[in-house]
């Protein structure tokens, strides 16, 4: 589902998405399509040929390249606020009167970069996963781009690797959550709680790695604690 379009940037690793509004698409997204620790993707537009838009739109089996992130925190904008002066129409009037009037509330989120994945549509409407890469794109998103909620079966691709050295008949598939040390550089207090979120997503997805996932868990729980603490 798509849900917003990137705004502005941080940092080449650190987006800031407009969550869309009413009457700006067709199926407005609710509060959940954005919720904090959520995984989306934002389709990378540099390199991708001419009919990209047929790409984004699944009409061509091109391969395209998505920058992978986790939504970490999100802002209320409301110009509004603290003008309590009269009004000589309340919001209702406005709409009815002017349609043309531009709202300017608007719910920014937060995304942090994770990785890369490139995916295929596949002749049969499936998704094809190509290759996958975490750590730091080195392409950055464009203004506009549209970020896309994943699905629990893109969340699952995007964390278990597959090594290409050896005999391909003896590879076993594992879990890898190889951007953990990309959120530890980062200076932001909601890193942790984001990490202990997608750890739970993770749990739910991986059940024959929940040894590993509550080893993980206990260390960023341990270190959330010393650092709230001081």
């Amino acid at each position: 589902m798509i849900i917003g379009k990137i705004a502005k940037s941080d940092s080449h690793i650190n987006y800031v998405c407009q969550i869309f509004g009413p009457r700006e698409v067709e199926i407005m997204p609710s509060s959940p399509d954005y919720a904090f620790g959520r995984f989306v993707r934002v389709a990378i537009r540099a390199g991708q040929d001419e009919d990209s838009d047929a790409v984004l739109l699944g009409r061509s089996q091109e391969p395209v390249t998505y920058a992978v992130g986790v939504i970490y925190d999100t802002i209320l904008v409301n110009p509004q606020f603290g003008a309590l002066g009269p009004r000589l129409s309340n919001e209702t009037q406005v709409e009815l009167f002017s349609p043309d009037y531009i709202s300017e509330k608007a719910v920014l989120t937060y995304i942090m970069i994770l990785g890369v994945m490139e995916m295929r549509q596949s002749p049969e409407s499936a998704t094809e996963i190509l290759s996958v890469m975490h750590g730091v794109p080195l392409l950055s998103l464009d203004l506009g781009s549209e970020i896309e909620t994943m699905t629990d079966e893109e969340v699952q691709a995007f964390h278990f690797f597959k090594d290409v050295l050896g005999d391909s008949d003896h590879q076993h598939p594992y879990l890898h959550m190889g951007y953990l040390p990309h959120i530890i550089g980062q200076r932001n207090s909601l890193l942790p709680m984001v990490t202990l979120r997608i750890i739970d997503q993770l749990e739910h997805l991986f059940p024959q790695n929940l040894a590993l996932l509550s080893i993980v868990k206990r260390n960023f729980a341990w270190r959330l604690k010393v650092e709230t603490t001081g």
